[in-house]
């Protein structure tokens, strides 16, 4: 029968896809920022505008993932992106005590509490902003992969460029995982959801 398959229109809008690509532009800016270095991230005024892009930015990704049709794969794609973004928050919350910060001895001192603490900076400074944050970019891709094989391609190699690489090289990354999206996204003409998002 087609009930069932007629019965899913489950999947993200053309606002999801324009806020997931518009995310990944601020993400983007605030990696950029971030990359200028430590003193020019210190001399921002009033705010950490480089941390605050980068929060603001991870929110933007939940729409789409949360609107991706209900398969196993999608399933953990959002799980992991959940994920993803908790530990992009959690760091931003620390950077921003560091900048905070009045002088190079307390920030000495805090970086060395944390390192020395895993469990703080290992899901918030290492494991989760690189390598969860970063799957959770790449599996979303897979549900376009009939729709854009290479552009899931580039997503995928702009996972992996963000989880070996870091500096300039995460720009790179990310940089690829936009160009990737856009294309499976169809930026010339946004489609709305089709037969691969709502059945697997």
């Amino acid at each position: 029968m087609n009930v069932a398959k007629a019965a899913p229109s489950f999947g993200p809008s053309h606002g999801d896809k324009l806020a997931f690509l518009f995310g990944l532009v601020l993400y983007i800016l605030g990696q950029v920022l971030v990359n200028l270095g430590p003193d020019f991230v210190s001399a921002q005024r009033p705010v950490d505008y480089a941390h605050w892009l980068l929060l603001l930015g991870s929110l933007f990704f939940l729409p789409f993932v949360a609107r991706l049709a209900r398969t196993p794969l999608n399933l953990v794609a959002l799980i992991t992106m959940a994920l993803g973004v908790a530990a992009v928050i959690g760091m931003c919350v620390l950077d921003f005590i560091f900048w905070s910060l009045p002088d190079d001895a307390f920030e000495s001192e805090l970086a060395r509490r944390l390192t020395a603490t895993p469990a703080i900076w290992s899901p918030f400074i290492t494991v989760g902003p690189n390598y969860i944050f970063g799957l959770a970019l790449a599996l979303p891709s897979l549900a376009f992969f009939r729709e854009s094989r290479v552009g899931t391609a580039l997503v995928l190699a702009g996972s992996v460029v963000i989880a070996l690489l870091t500096q300039w090289g995460n720009v790179v990354g990310y940089l690829l995982v936009l160009v990737g999206y856009v294309m499976n996204f169809r930026l010339a003409g946004l489609r709305r959801p089709s037969a691969q998002l709502t059945s697997d």
